[in-house]
């Protein structure tokens, strides 16, 4: 909800939590783009041996219940990937969301999948190794993209949000499946424009 003080308008207070480098590195990116957004990313350390979804939100929860009275948020955002986790675990994940009032964001395998999406299109799923090694080819960072990940992505993607987005959102419609039967898949485009207040990417 957006608060009003004196009847002007006040930017709600957005908070996207992280599990990885990767994450937070994009939606700093993402808040320098769109300057106008109130957001605050974090990446949370949470034990490594914890199935990384519900301790991640379970993590978030208390952080967001910790907060001072004049730092409540007015909508917070879980971001993580499918990794290792069941079908079941991750109804798990959207079952303790929906009770929090958490938002997932969601990429399979990884966050890798909606990077690569700046790029081109996405039609089939992809290993983690794959997409690593398809980032670090010259036309995309040309660079070893595992050592990369967790850098600015600025210089690589500020300017292809649109085409991300696009290719996303083509992706989506093309199955009807539960967001967790589905890979490849992200919805970090249907975010976009409630976190950071644009209509134009």
């Amino acid at each position: 909800m957006v608060r009003r003080s004196r009847n002007l308008r006040i930017k709600p207070l957005i908070a996207i939590y992280c599990e990885g480098d990767s994450e937070k590195a994009y939606f700093e990116m993402l808040k320098r783009k769109y300057h106008g957004a109130n957001v605050n990313t974090e990446k949370i350390s949470i034990n490594k041996m914890g199935k990384q979804g519900l301790d991640l939100l379970v993590a978030a929860s208390a952080k967001i219940k910790q907060l001072p009275r004049t730092k409540q948020i007015d909508q917070a955002y879980v971001v993580f990937d499918r990794d290792d986790l069941t079908i079941a675990e991750l109804q798990k994940c959207a079952r303790f969301a929906k009770q929090h009032h958490i938002k997932i964001i969601f990429s399979s395998i990884n966050i890798e999948i909606w990077i690569l999406m700046h790029f081109q299109a996405i039609t089939r799923a992809f290993t983690r190794r794959e997409l690593n090694q398809l980032l670090s080819r010259e036309k995309y960072f040309n660079t070893d993209y595992a050592k990369f990940k967790g850098q600015p992505y600025d210089d690589f993607l500020i300017d292809r949000v649109k085409t991300a987005k696009l290719n996303a959102d083509k992706l989506l419609e093309a199955s009807t499946k539960p967001w967790y039967n589905r890979d490849p898949y992200t919805n970090i485009n249907t975010f976009l424009s409630e976190i950071f207040d644009v209509t134009e990417f």
